[in-house]
């Protein structure tokens, strides 16, 4: 259940929106690969919304990603994950300095209609099951 907030510059047309957001979704879905509810929200800047180092719109938006992940997945696993996003957003913006930032989250601080991850078995053993734990 991986969720990712990307902000980018706006201007992408449609068709390579389309293809990021299933490029980093694979991405995440491969080293996350339950449940099946990946979740990508597009946030697009325009450049007088955008300060770099205090200097409002004096330059491309660099873009950033941050996404909320379940804890456990390996190290090899991760930079695959992020090397997959990195292709993606570099295909689709052609910017430098593409930034992720990843939050880590153990099962019992997280919940679905109010009931924790922790409390599902089916989602702990499947999470264990693709960890191999």
């Amino acid at each position: 259940m991986p969720i990712a907030y990307l902000d980018v510059p706006e201007g992408a047309q449609i068709d390579k929106k389309k293809k990021l957001v299933q490029g980093i979704c694979d991405a995440l879905h491969e080293a996350y690969p339950f449940p099946d509810d990946t979740r990508i929200f597009l946030r697009e800047w325009s450049i007088g919304s955008v300060s770099q180092n205090g200097r409002l719109g004096s330059e491309p938006m660099r873009p950033v990603l941050v996404m909320h992940v379940p804890q456990g997945v390996s190290i090899d696993a991760k930079r695959k994950m992020m090397q997959g996003i990195n292709s993606a957003v570099a295909e689709a913006y052609h910017l430098p300095e593409f930034v992720i930032f990843m939050h880590e989250h153990p099962l019992d601080l997280g919940s679905v209609d109010g009931r924790l991850f922790s409390d599902n078995q089916g989602r702990v053993d499947a999470q264990k099951e693709a960890y191999g734990v």
